[in-house]
């Protein structure tokens, strides 16, 4: 159990600390914003971020997939600013808005994008810009979607990727595309680890309230690395960052599917 004014100091000096800003800086929330401010520093920052689930580098994270997925523009620029005090760079933070272009649609991520240029540009005082992609030919993109599958799966080998491509149309030209783009390109970047990008993915459809595919990304996260413990922390962090509704929903989800690999199927190869 803990006391309000514990609550209050622990939010207030995490804010302080991930800002640079003084410790009054909280109780200006309270003052502009009324009993909003207060839950914002006592609530949020003085016990959702207190949690031991995930590091404040995973919890930034997940709050930028969420709020980017959202389209929650300013709060994106917010939380980006204490991004590197969690330690992640901006290059980590651009790939969070590509990968949300890919679930969320281009719309989103270029919301996101423009927010985060247009911050870093005014913090530097010149342009920021972003490097253009590496360019693939399909031969490329077909070989990195497999490798891309193989880790969701938890597979030893990579499938033939002609025998990939052919199930993924199985589901029409959707699945081609998931195949080509989501899988070849996206995800196959480098910039941000296969573990950060599941944790990013699995909070974008918690976010836009996707169970369907959560039953396939899920499983994908366990098998890069994110932890139980941790994916519990993502359902936590998405209570005040997209209302309890979703979060519920994603916690029984989640409760599912851990149940189910108790006793495995067939998996599937989802987007």
């Amino acid at each position: 159990m803990t006391t309000h004014a514990e609550r209050r100091k622990a939010g207030s000096e995490l804010l302080a600390e991930m800002t640079g800003q003084p410790v009054g800086f909280a109780s200006a929330a309270e003052q502009r914003t009324g009993a909003f401010g207060s839950y914002v520093v006592d609530y949020i920052f003085g016990q959702v971020w207190q949690g031991s689930e995930l590091s404040r580098r995973d919890r930034n994270i997940v709050a930028l997939a969420m709020l980017g997925a959202l389209e929650r523009l300013q709060a994106v620029q917010f939380h980006a600013s204490f991004g590197p005090a969690n330690g992640l760079s901006r290059e980590e933070m651009t790939e969070i808005a590509l990968q949300i272009a890919g679930y969320s649609g281009f719309p989103a991520g270029n919301e996101m994008i423009n927010a985060l240029v247009e911050m870093w540009s005014e913090a530097d005082g010149k342009p920021y810009r972003i490097p253009p992609a590496d360019y693939k030919d399909d031969d490329q993109r077909h070989r990195d979607a497999v490798d891309v599958m193989r880790t969701l799966n938890g597979r030893d080998e990579a499938q033939d990727p002609a025998e990939a491509l052919a199930g993924m149309e199985r589901i029409g030209p959707v699945g081609k595309l998931a195949f080509e783009f989501a899988f070849g390109d996206l995800w196959s970047r480098s910039q941000l680890s296969r573990r950060d990008r599941s944790l990013v993915v699995v909070s974008i459809l918690v976010a836009l309230s996707k169970p369907d595919e959560l039953q396939f990304h899920i499983p994908g996260a366990l098998n890069h690395g994110v932890t139980e413990t941790e994916l519990e922390g993502v359902m936590a962090t998405a209570a005040p960052y997209c209302g309890f509704p979703r979060a519920v929903e994603g916690f029984r989800t989640l409760r599912r599917i851990l149940r189910e690999r108790e006793t495995p199927g067939e998996g599937n190869d989802g987007g």
